[in-house]
């Protein structure tokens, strides 16, 4: 969780996709444990994109450099999408809000 844990930054992200994609190139036998890691690099990698082009603290994850919650633009789901060449593709799904307004949080 390091780098892009509940407190990250865009620096830490940055250092932490650069990590990943480190990995991501390794090869190993084929067997089953190389294949969890494999995908657990590919999840990591996903949540990592969608978290570096958020520019705002949501909830508990938080932005060092975008302290602020910005519903105006991010109120919204973010969708990762691996193609066939390996390339992520972020998509964005509008929130439907049913029973409870968002609001920010306040302890």
């Amino acid at each position: 969780s390091r780098g892009a844990g509940v407190l990250r930054s865009g620096a830490s992200l940055a250092e932490t996709s650069a990590g990943l994609a480190a990995l991501g190139a390794l090869r190993a036998p084929a067997r089953t444990a190389s294949w969890e890691a494999a995908n657990l690099v590919t999840v990591a990698s996903a949540l990592v994109a969608a978290a570096s082009r958020r520019s705002e603290t949501r909830g508990c994850h938080w932005r060092e450099d975008f302290p602020f919650r910005d519903d105006g633009h991010w109120l919204r789901h973010s969708l990762a999408f691996r193609h066939p060449d390996g390339s992520l593709e972020l998509r964005y799904k509008p929130v439907t809000i049913t029973r409870y307004m968002p609001m920010e949080r306040k302890y």
